[in-house]
């Protein structure tokens, strides 16, 4: 019982560190957005990320840079690449707490992805706590103050979904090195073109930036992987909500920004909703 319990505190650490990566990943983009176009941010993010993994894979064998799944590491930069590069877009004029909300409603996307394509079955209370997500986002992004950056945030957050809905069907047994490095190289490749068109020389402070968010792109999902090895994913959820308090926090302190009435309503329902589907699909 006590090696669980301790297992289970080590889970908690893990994902803590992961939330405050996201966190930070999202402070940073935010400040260098208002210098560098996103998707120059973006670029530079994904193919910092790449390089910061050689010596990792070297050290491991030259094994690791091989790939029998070429193909889909490049669908998946792709994918990558329009996700990160609209996200990024959103939080131009979003607040950070409300893109993260946002982000919440992954786990919707995904079992109504899954549904079509891996047609896999969803209940119908399912399907209600989805209505009530809906309703949540529509609170926080109000109808009468939609933007493309409001819609670009919900596009990406499907964007993610879809990768999700990927990684379940395809990438089993893909090491996660070679999932990390050929899917930051793609979508860096796809990145360049546009990312050049916008080009800007970044000062020695932003590359500094721009490194810390190559490295904290990779440490994300360490981190998160490190906390499901010890514990399951339907016992770690709850936890993962902090994440909105601290990005609340966060924009407060450097961009004065904070959530409206409407958007904490709206953050409640979605909180609530999708931790029903998760309550409900592990019960």
């Amino acid at each position: 019982m006590f090696l669980s319990k301790n297992t289970y505190v080590q889970s908690l650490f893990w994902l803590l560190l992961s939330i405050l990566a996201s966190c930070l990943n999202d402070l940073v983009t935010k400040l260098l957005i208002t210098e560098l176009s996103s998707c120059q941010v973006c670029f530079f993010r994904f193919i910092l990320g790449s390089l910061f993994l050689v010596p990792i894979m070297h050290h491991r064998g030259k094994s690791t840079f091989k790939t029998q799944r070429l193909s889909l590491h490049i669908f998946r930069g792709l994918f990558l690449s329009i996700g990160m590069g609209i996200y990024a877009y959103s939080l131009t004029k979003m607040t950070i707490s409300s893109a993260t909300v946002i982000g919440f409603t992954n786990p919707i996307f995904v079992l109504i992805l899954a549904r079509i394509f891996l047609k896999e079955v969803v209940a119908w209370p399912i399907w209600m706590a989805t209505l009530c997500t809906c309703l949540g986002m529509a609170l926080i992004l109000r109808p009468t103050t939609y933007n493309s950056a409001a819609l670009s945030c919900i596009l990406a957050t499907i964007v993610f979904a879809s990768l999700d809905v990927i990684n379940k069907k395809y990438v089993a047994y893909e090491p996660i090195l070679s999932m990390l490095f050929f899917s930051n190289l793609v979508a860096a490749c796809c990145m360049l073109p546009v990312a050049c068109y916008y080009w800007k020389v970044p000062t020695l402070l932003e590359l500094f930036f721009l490194s810390i968010l190559g490295i904290g792109s990779n440490l994300i999902l360490y981190f998160l992987l490190k906390a499901f090895q010890q514990s399951k994913v339907a016992s770690l959820a709850p936890m993962k909500y902090t994440e909105w308090v601290l990005s609340i926090l966060l924009g407060y302190l450097f961009f004065q920004e904070w959530p409206t009435l409407s958007a904490l309503l709206g953050a409640a329902i979605i909180v609530s909703s999708t931790c029903f589907i998760l309550y409900y699909q592990n019960r």
